[in-house]
């Protein structure tokens, strides 16, 4: 079973200026659907789906063990934004 640990260190190791991940278990802890938030200036100049066909290929294999799967990726100015 695949806990939000394991998905946030792997985002960690693989994923270049990685400011922040912050993943959620939305399978009330079964491991099984996960939203998960990017923020990396690896993203800058790509579009919505270069940055999650980029995430998508660090978690390739963790994907392929589970249900659901939700990503959202922000470069740190656009998560400023956002959160501020």
């Amino acid at each position: 079973m695949l806990t939000q640990q394991d998905l946030h260190d792997k985002l960690s190791a693989e994923i270049p200026d990685l400011y922040n991940a912050i993943v959620t278990d939305t399978s009330n802890g079964c491991g099984q659907s996960f939203d998960i938030v990017v923020i990396s200036n690896v993203f800058q100049g790509k579009n919505k789906l270069q940055r999650c066909r980029l995430v998508n290929k660090v978690l390739k294999d963790q994907v392929a063990q589970i249900h659901a799967f939700g990503c959202k990726c922000y470069t740190v100015e656009e998560w400023g934004k956002l959160v501020a």
